[in-house]
């Protein structure tokens, strides 16, 4: 009998827009197809536009599979037919409310990466990162996609505010900053 092995699901989280630097997009077409070629299936918001769009689509092109997880609110708003979305999802769990779509996002994945984005995807960073420190989420490891320096302004933050006292230094264990493919590829390979 063949043994069957389940492909490791990676949660990625990023924008619904794709913001005025095209390279930040070019990346994360680069990240879907990393993400396809090292044999992972991906967890995201199940918008089709975007950062998270451009990383979903490519990484199913290249073989991945992926789940949306949205809730009811945004399905009208973010995805065009739900029916015939196989581009961007190729399956949909519809929820009822944000919180219940971010938990069953952090229960269903084995590790995470943040991609540029707004408010959104600081809110789901600063929730894993929260979640990790609360041993809430333990051995799922965090990357944060620096490329092309979008998130220096973030780790500057974090820098910050260890150096004030309001957080700990032990909170830098909780995520990796990559800031190129390599270091993507060597995050991939060690979960």
């Amino acid at each position: 009998m063949k043994e069957v092995v389940l492909k490791k699901k990676i949660c990625v989280f990023g924008g619904s827009k794709s913001g005025k630097n095209s390279e930040n997009l070019k990346s994360a077409k680069t990240v879907g197809q990393i993400i396809a070629e090292n044999n992972f299936d991906i967890i995201f918001g199940g918008g089709e536009n975007g950062i998270m769009g451009s990383v979903s689509e490519t990484a199913i092109k290249y073989g991945s599979k992926t789940t949306g997880i949205i809730p009811n609110f945004l399905v009208l708003k973010d995805i065009q037919d739900t029916k015939h979305s196989k581009k961007h999802n190729t399956s949909f769990i519809v929820t009822d409310n944000m919180h219940q779509r971010k938990q069953m996002m952090y229960e269903k994945s084995d590790a995470f990466l943040i991609l540029p984005g707004g408010v959104g995807t600081l809110d789901e960073c600063f929730e894993v990162l929260t979640w990790c420190q609360l041993s809430q989420i333990v051995n799922k490891k965090v990357g944060i996609i620096n490329f092309n320096n979008f998130w220096d302004p973030l780790i500057s933050l974090i820098n910050h505010l260890i150096k004030e006292e309001y957080m700990g230094e032990h909170n830098l264990n909780y995520f990796e900053e990559l800031k190129n493919i390599n270091s993507l590829k060597i995050f991939l390979k060690n979960i």
